[in-house]
């Protein structure tokens, strides 16, 4: 029996349309050459010169002019909020850099630090004899797979309480996961 996609629009759309257009929704204000689309996304120049067209004539991506030169960028609009939030890959991918950290000697509990931000988290890892070659090596698949960014801070126990006591961390903090705690 398959099993249902985590996002079945997103094996619906033309794979093409889609990376384009997630390059525009996870790129803030960022204003992008033609080629440059192109280059980032893998996608043939007029390819992406015919998606860009038409991304601009829904009204999700606007043209700026400066002398000759044309640029591109996400138009603010309802309908471009809509599907930066249809399109958020955040939760599944934390997901699965919880999954290796569970695993990961060593690990006994991970925050988030700060504010929740597009294209990245900062995550503060405590414990002991963490193997950051572990944690580094999935950080790195996962901004390869996902051009998502994860910021690890890897400390012990006793150098996050001294993050604490100076104020090296943020007044928000979310515990994303810990070792649960065994009864003897």
């Amino acid at each position: 029996m398959l099993m249902p996609s985590k996002n079945i629009l997103e094996d619906f759309m033309d794979k093409k349309e889609l990376s384009i257009l997630r390059l525009f929704l996870f790129s803030g204000e960022e204003r992008f050459y033609l080629r440059e689309i192109s280059k980032k996304t893998r996608v043939s120049g007029a390819t992406t010169f015919r998606i860009v067209r038409k991304l601009k004539a829904l009204g999700l991506v606007q043209e700026t002019l400066i002398k000759k030169t044309k640029l591109y960028s996400l138009l603010k609009s309802k309908s471009s909020a809509f599907l930066s939030d249809l399109f958020e890959e955040k939760k599944p991918i934390v997901e699965e850099f919880l999954e290796t950290v569970r695993l990961a000697p060593g690990v006994e509990t991970v925050l988030q630090h700060g504010e929740d931000q597009k294209g990245k988290i900062e995550v503060i890892v405590i414990g002991s004899g963490v193997d950051k070659k572990v944690i580094n090596e999935k950080v790195g698949e996962i901004k390869y797979k996902y051009d998502f960014t994860i910021i690890p801070t890897i400390v012990n126990s006793q150098e996050f309480a001294r993050l604490v006591i100076t104020g090296g961390v943020s007044q928000k903090t979310t515990i994303l996961w810990e070792r649960p705690t065994t009864n003897l």
